[in-house]
């Protein structure tokens, strides 16, 4: 059984001496650099900050030639007059700089949403990331798990063989010896997926290696919360300010649906040509739209952009109030994982391994049973497998905390800056 699950890893990051390790600044700079949904959120954002000037433009002007048809005989003998004719089509001033702060304002929208897409993969990539680091760290365990356990088979074995104890103080030690060989196993398989994963979001081939830094992390130098973690507010989220902006488009749209009702403007240039045309024979018109169907259209138009607005403000509120909440519960999960953390670190793991280590040379003096050296072992191993588990869901709490406050709580990479 060991040799399937060594096969299984062996077969999904094979041996390279040239594979580059892994650290969480490398993982971020793949993964804006690489990530092709991000990329494609980034260029939405060029597209419409490019659409800007377009807003405050003129359209196109019209170019128009006429020619009489249909001419009487002394007409024919001058020939037809033939016109050429240019016209331009002038809203009225102020919608063109309403149409502008609607583009810009779409444009800073779109622009907070890329933020946001940006921590949500930093999120994402920095938990797979430690996640896989943890797998990697139990599987470690389980196998250090195992020799113990034979150490503790070889210490039965030598006290049977005395007449000193039972037996079946050795065939527990196999049994447990078992179910770690099954533990194993199961973890290979879940560690193997943690790296298909990773290696998907970093858009890198599913079985290309990941090699980790062999340090351990720790949780006061790597992931240290910063001092004014407790006064964190969701001011800075990226996605209650996206919704102001909506907010504000919604506003400046029913601004421009009111100015429906003022006139926008068609200027007109004629002049003849040809053998009869007179050379001073020229004409110049404006005209003028005039809102007589305000009733209906216009009335409509402006009552359906203050719905929107008023949409936009009632999604405004619902979202602050998940925002604060989801704030106020991962701030909760960040400080009491990190306690839980504080005291498997200075506690919990000591005290478990100075249990074993004791417990270890009383069975071996014939001072304790082997259940308690077992249960001794027992306590250690999943001490330190739990430590592991706590500190990935740690690291799901910060990021995730970090995502949608939209600051920086720890000393985790967080900006572009930070790499």
């Amino acid at each position: 059984m060991f040799l399937k699950y060594t096969c299984l890893l062996l077969m999904v990051y094979p041996i390279s001496a040239l594979a580059i390790e892994l650290t969480p600044k490398l993982v971020l700079e793949t993964v804006y650099k690489n990530n092709p949904e991000l990329a494609s959120s980034k260029a939405t954002v060029e597209s419409e900050k490019a659409a800007i000037s377009s807003q405050y433009s003129l359209s196109g002007p019209r170019l128009g030639l006429m020619k009489e048809s249909d001419m009487n005989t002394m007409q024919m003998k001058d020939g037809p007059m033939k016109t050429w004719s240019i016209s331009q089509e002038i809203m009225f001033p102020t919608k063109y700089f309403s149409r502008g702060d609607i583009q810009k304002t779409r444009f800073k929208k779109n622009q907070e949403e890329y933020e946001d897409k940006r921590l949500e993969l930093r999120s994402e990539a920095l938990s797979v990331y430690f996640r896989y680091y943890t797998f990697r760290r139990i599987f470690s365990l389980l196998k250090a798990q195992k020799e113990t356990l034979r150490e503790i088979a070889r210490i039965a074995e030598n006290r049977r063989s005395t007449g000193v104890v039972p037996q079946q103080d050795e065939m527990k030690a196999h049994v447990e010896q078992t179910k770690i060989e099954n533990e194993l196993l199961l973890m290979a398989q879940e560690y193997a997926e943690a790296g298909y994963t990773l290696n998907a979001i970093l858009n890198r081939p599913i079985e290309s290696e990941i090699k980790l830094p062999e340090k351990d992390f720790n949780l006061k130098e790597d992931v240290k919360l910063v001092s004014d973690f407790e006064e964190l507010n969701i001011h800075a989220s990226n996605l209650i300010r996206s919704e102001e902006y909506s907010v504000k488009e919604a506003s400046l749209e029913k601004d421009l649906a009111q100015m429906g009702y003022l006139p926008d403007f068609m200027l007109t240039y004629k002049k003849a040509y040809g053998n009869n045309a007179i050379s001073t024979a020229e004409a110049f018109g404006i005209e003028m739209t005039v809102p007589l169907w305000f009733l209906k259209k216009e009335r409509s138009e402006v009552g359906a952009a203050t719905l929107k607005e008023y949409a936009a403000k009632r999604k405004l509120e619902s979202v602050k109030r998940n925002i604060e909440s989801s704030v106020r519960i991962l701030k909760s999960k960040v400080i009491t994982y990190s306690k839980l953390l504080q005291i498997y670190e200075t506690a919990l793991i000591p005290q478990a391994t100075s249990t074993l280590n004791s417990s270890r040379s009383a069975y071996s003096t014939g001072k304790v049973g082997f259940q308690e050296l077992l249960d001794a072992e027992r306590t250690l191993y999943s001490t330190r497998i739990e430590y592991y588990q706590n500190f990935s869901k740690f690291i799901d709490a910060v990021t995730g905390l970090e995502r949608v406050a939209g600051i920086s709580v720890s000393r985790l990479p967080f900006s572009e800056e930070d790499i």
